[in-house]
């Protein structure tokens, strides 16, 4: 079994748009069983840019194929407590969204006050929060500042009964990571798109990070992502090529974690 609990698809008016046609053909290629949609806002930044994506449409996509796909809603702090605390409730009652997503690099830190009332939010109806960390998305107006895994300390201590996701294992800042989880069950990692930063850097990132995150957490926290249809296939050969992983461990790196984390 192969989840991918980091997948992404763009606002029907982008040039990079996708039919879902082709996630479903590149997952049964790929042998993957099930896709994470995450939502996106990026506040103002997105607003200028037209790249926010309505909860609408993530509803729309995955109701193609409900059996493959798992949507998630998107807040931003910018957009006030109340609406975003009313987005989310809209997004899992009425729409049958599964859990958040926040991208701090653009313009917050995850330890922002104006987000406790999400997290809140997210505790009551025990849905899991996605948290962008590490390197920022390629988008004008972004900032790395922002990405620091150590800004979800708080977030852990404060809220120990919502399961966070740190997404992309926190690279560079993988060690931030860890620490972050040590003592905290409710911590995650995914490892969405580390082949493909570690072909920018150049230099090994994805096996350096699954070693590190292993060693220290061991397997159950660690989570399979891909950021994309198109990163599928070399992440998911990673995984099964990292020889200091047992069977066990690639199995619930790749699937099995997040099955429970999802309650599947």
């Amino acid at each position: 079994m192969i989840i991918d609990v980091h997948n992404h698809i763009t606002v029907k008016s982008s040039p990079y748009h996708l039919p879902v046609e082709e996630y479903i053909k590149t997952m049964d290629e790929c042998n993957v069983e099930k896709a994470v949609i995450l939502g996106k806002d990026y506040g103002k930044l997105g607003d200028q840019q037209q790249s926010n994506l309505p909860d609408k449409q993530t509803a729309d996509f995955v109701k193609t194929h409900p059996d493959r796909f798992i949507g998630f809603t998107a807040v931003h702090p910018d957009r006030g407590e109340k609406q975003n605390v009313e987005r989310v409730e809209r997004a899992v009652n009425d729409l049958g969204l599964k859990g958040i997503k926040i991208n701090p690099h653009a313009g917050h830190y995850p330890n922002d006050a104006r987000l406790y009332p999400v997290y809140e939010k997210a505790t009551e109806l025990d849905i899991p929060v996605v948290v962008h960390t590490g390197v920022k998305a390629p988008t004008e107006g972004t900032r790395v500042k922002y990405c620091q895994p150590i800004y979800l300390d708080d977030v852990a201590v404060d809220f120990p009964d919502m399961t966070i996701i740190i997404a992309h294992a926190g690279y560079p800042w993988v060690e931030e990571t860890i620490l972050v989880g040590l003592y905290a069950g409710n911590v995650y990692a995914d490892i969405s798109t580390l082949t493909q930063i570690g072909e920018v850097m150049g230099c090994e990132v994805m096996l350096t990070t699954l070693r590190k995150l292993t060693s220290s957490w061991g397997a159950q926290r660690v989570l399979f992502g891909s950021d994309g249809i198109f990163n599928l296939e070399d992440a998911i050969k990673a995984v099964k090529g990292a020889d200091f992983l047992s069977e066990s461990d690639k199995a619930k790196i790749l699937g099995e974690n997040a099955k429970k984390m999802l309650k599947l």
